[in-house]
């Protein structure tokens, strides 16, 4: 994988087991992370957990797990995005250049700021949402969510269109995948006071105005 991404034009910062690879994350400033599960010592799930507290740098997840519950869970940890091993290298890297892409750009350039939407200030150049000028932390997956119920602003946006929005790369994003971002979401308004996102049982959120 590591002459791959050299390959194609990729810097390469590899670590050979779960605590290396802490250590270089906290020492050497990346734009993606890619994390194999089966690493000696911690594994890829708990190396994931600890880099998402403490950074919204973007993590992909390699693994040749088949159980369809797994990338539920990593996704929940806060990965970004999961692909199995045996996977086209093309899909490789184009899924890392989404994730990329996605943290430090929007859709057009009329979606990538909104100021003062009633509170609300969305400027996906900088990747950033802020309630009343307070900063509102948030993970890619979790700033796509959120940006998109901004952007839709008392209206009721459908699970399968916040699907589409939160797993762009994914053909059939699971609708589990939701329930636990929105709630990492809704505590991390309610923390700022914000307005929380309401739940319209098996349809989907709203963030009124």
């Amino acid at each position: 994988m590591g002459a791959l991404l050299g390959k194609a034009g990729h810097r390469i910062v590899a670590a050979y087991d779960g605590e290396e690879a802490l250590r270089r994350f906290r020492a050497d400033p990346v734009d993606a992370v890619l994390l194999d599960l089966a690493m000696p010592g911690l594994d890829g799930a708990e190396v994931c957990r600890q880099m998402r507290a403490e950074s919204d740098v973007p993590i992909l997840i390699v693994s040749g797990e088949r159980d369809r519950s797994v990338p539920a869970e990593l996704l929940d940890l806060g990965a970004d995005d999961f692909i199995r091993k045996g996977a086209p290298s093309s899909e490789l890297l184009a899924r890392i250049r989404a994730v990329v892409r996605r943290r430090g750009s929007g859709r057009t350039d009329a979606q990538r700021a909104i100021s003062g939407q009633d509170g609300w200030e969305l400027d996906e150049r900088r990747h950033e949402i802020r309630w009343r000028g307070t900063l509102v932390p948030a993970t890619a997956i979790e700033f796509r969510l959120l940006a998109l119920l901004i952007e839709r602003l008392g209206e009721l946006v459908p699970h399968a269109e916040l699907l589409a929005a939160g797993w762009p790369m994914e053909n059939d994003p699971d609708p589990l995948w939701l329930k636990p971002h929105l709630a990492r979401v809704r505590d991390k308004l309610r923390t700022i006071g914000a307005p929380m996102p309401t739940a319209v049982r098996a349809v989907g959120y709203r963030l009124d105005a």
